[in-house]
């Protein structure tokens, strides 16, 4: 359905869908396996880009509606024109775009990808990929361990489907997907969006009304902005808060700490699953007296 929209050009329709999947899945596993599976098939199309046969390494294009194409290692790919295309396979390639619309694509491993235009795709298959991109509505694709992304515009779109991977987004309303174990995922901006289907992750968010989602085992997170909606289903799991929040799950042997302020001082309310009627998979809200109440949905 996203892609119809897409391919239709009714771009407005396409991310009011992202958003309500979004907002209605988060805590869903399979959901968020199936938005990194999106970005992995992003991944595979950029990175199998038609390239010409006469690029050379250290390629560089100013002009508008350029490709650039390289298989050979080390190959150093800039481009500041409008509707680039880059494609690269071999290895520490290092791939920068300031235009608009660009698409980029990159299957070797150790590449540096950075993108300051609107509206860029960025997908990398290999392990240890740098990936930068300070545009707007960027989406981003990885799909290899150990990747490192960070993206600071507005309503980026990111997703990991690699172990060990390392996500910083500093603009608003960014949606990021992890289905890999041990993610690191941070989020500084406003109406966040965070889904993680791997165990081990550990999410830290301080912007408000974030929504955030993780059904791995032992998960970490941490929300310091107001209004956050938090749900950690996989056992094990610790949410720590220095913000208020609407609502929150925990799964089997989890715990939350939330403040709230009893008119003389701020204090720490906090929950285990199993103690004090604090049932598992069940949505609560913090009151006025620090008590945890039930949400009857």
């Amino acid at each position: 359905m996203h892609g119809a929209l897409v391919t239709d050009k009714r771009f407005d329709d396409a991310h009011w869908l992202v958003d309500k999947m979004y907002r209605t899945f988060l805590d869903s596993a399979e959901f968020i396996r199936a938005e990194t599976a999106a970005t992995d098939k992003m991944v595979c199309e950029l990175t199998s880009m038609p390239q010409p046969s006469d690029q050379v390494e250290g390629e560089n294009s100013s002009g508008y509606n350029a490709r650039i194409g390289s298989s050979g290692n080390y190959a150093r790919i800039g481009s500041c024109g409008n509707y680039t295309r880059i494609g690269s396979s071999g290895y520490n390639a290092r791939i920068g775009s300031s235009g608009y619309n660009a698409r980029i694509g990159s299957s070797g491993d150790d590449a540096q990808i950075g993108s300051s235009g609107n509206y860029a795709r960025i997908g990398s298959s290999g392990d240890d990929a740098r990936i930068g991109s300070s545009g707007y509505n960027a989406r981003i694709g990885s799909s290899g361990d150990d990747a490192r992304i960070g993206s600071s515009g507005y309503n980026a779109r990111i997703g990991s489907s690699g172990n060990y991977a390392r996500i910083g987004s500093s603009g608003y309303n960014a949606q990021i997907g992890s289905s890999g174990d041990d993610a690191r995922i941070g989020s500084s901006g406003d109406d966040a969006q965070i889904g993680s289907s791997g165990n081990y992750a550990r999410i830290g968010s301080s912007g408000d009304d974030a929504r955030i989602g993780s059904s791995g085992y032992n998960a970490r997170i941490g929300s310091s902005g107001d209004d956050a909606r938090i749900s950690a289903s996989g056992a094990g799991s610790v949410v720590a808060c220095a913000g208020s929040i609407q609502r929150v799950v925990l799964g089997d042997g989890g715990c939350v700490a939330v403040p709230w302020y009893d008119g003389e001082r701020t204090r720490f309310a906090v929950a285990y699953v199993g103690e004090n009627g604090i049932e598992a998979n069940t949505p609560y809200y913090l009151n006025d007296e620090g008590q945890f109440v039930k949400i009857e949905e």
